[in-house]
């Protein structure tokens, strides 16, 4: 806060309003400040349905290879944590961490069909495999599924050992454990 005295007039001597009355002038400056706090929107998509690794890479020019006959195996009606309910829910396949490779699988797992599109699946905390064999959902051991891109089986998910017993997949998800 400033204050100011100017004489009234200017000269002679003082008294009420008459001259050399002094009259006193304040001025009070405001000041405003405004915060803005910056929100952050996290939203979690599915990663694109293609290769993600490749192996032998010539001249320095990396080729992603997609799966084309092998359809998504993992259950596209998973919403996320408490959707539809507690009871019900499951792990988007971007939440359950879902990538499909093509040719991948077959360098680390041998007797998997070579060419084949595969996944491997780790469930959430607080979740379990289940896999859909004939419309039935049961508890799986399972950490991969394959599909081949060609041949007789093509298009087909499955998952075991491919000579000694292979189990035909209509579906997977991570459940919540209860």
């Amino acid at each position: 806060m400033r204050i100011i005295t100017l004489p009234a007039n200017g000269s002679g001597p003082g008294g009420t309003g008459g001259p050399g009355a002094t009259t006193t002038t304040s001025t009070t400056t405001t000041t405003t400040t405004t915060t803005t706090v910056p929100t952050t929107t996290t939203t979690v998509t599915e990663a694109p349905f293609r290769m993600i690794f490749q192996i032998g890479i010539s001249h320095h020019n990396e080729t992603i290879l997609a799966c084309v006959v092998c359809q998504k195996v993992y259950d596209n009606t998973c919403q996320g944590f408490g959707i539809p309910n507690l009871l019900q829910w499951c792990p988007t396949a971007a939440e359950a961490a879902i990538e499909y490779t093509l040719g991948l699988i077959t360098s680390l797992i041998p007797f998997i069909p070579a060419g084949s599109c595969g996944t491997f699946i780790t469930c959430p905390l607080t979740t379990t495999l289940k896999i859909k064999i004939i419309g039935t959902e049961i508890p799986a051991v399972v950490f991969y599924a394959w599909c081949e891109e060609s041949g007789a089986d093509a298009g087909k998910w499955y998952t075991g050992i491919s000579w000694l017993a292979k189990f035909e997949l209509v579906s997977l998800a991570c459940r919540p454990i209860l």
